[in-house]
């Protein structure tokens, strides 16, 4: 018992350091973006690499904030009916969801594997002036997956622990 619990804990305090370092992309974002205003507007030299740059950061604040996400129930969540359920409704209605969620993830992280390795072994770039290598940005696909099923993983065992405890009582 012990054990899954520090393995809950590890997981979600891993998401929580990821999750929050990945956050801040959102101000090196917003600063890339004015850089490129004043650039343009105001010396009349605009970059050819900030739009793309900006992209590829929002893709890694996107796919390494979600098990963050996650961990703080700020997905949509439709509790209109759920709320209503008796306590074993609800430990089912989780566990199904938790399957359901890996089993996209899973999914996810295998399709987003290939895609990223095909992007590495081709020596992939972008079709672009700029024309950055693509694979490091394709690899945030299967990278926030893992941090996504690791959640799942963490909430679920939270979930049985509790209804362990439960029915304990």
């Amino acid at each position: 018992m012990q054990t899954i619990e520090k393995l809950i804990s590890f997981v979600e305090n891993l998401n929580k350091m990821v999750g929050k370092a990945a956050s801040n992309l959102i101000f090196v974002f917003m600063f890339l973006m004015v850089y490129e205003v004043i650039a343009r507007y105001f010396f009349e030299s605009p970059t050819i690499w900030v739009h793309e740059l900006c992209g590829y950061l929002f893709a890694a604040y996107v796919a390494l904030t979600g098990g963050w996400v996650l961990l703080r129930k700020g997905h949509v969540a439709v509790d209109i009916i759920y709320q209503y359920f008796p306590r074993n409704i609800k430990f089912i209605a989780d566990i199904i969801v938790s399957i359901v969620a890996l089993f996209m993830f899973t999914v996810l992280f295998w399709q987003g594997y290939k895609f990223a390795w095909h992007a590495f072994i081709t020596n992939q770039h972008s079709h672009t002036l700029f024309g950055p290598i693509l694979w490091p940005v394709k690899m945030l696909l299967p990278l926030g997956a893992v941090f996504f099923i690791l959640q799942i993983c963490a909430d679920f065992g939270k979930t049985m622990l509790e209804y362990k405890k439960g029915s304990a009582q």
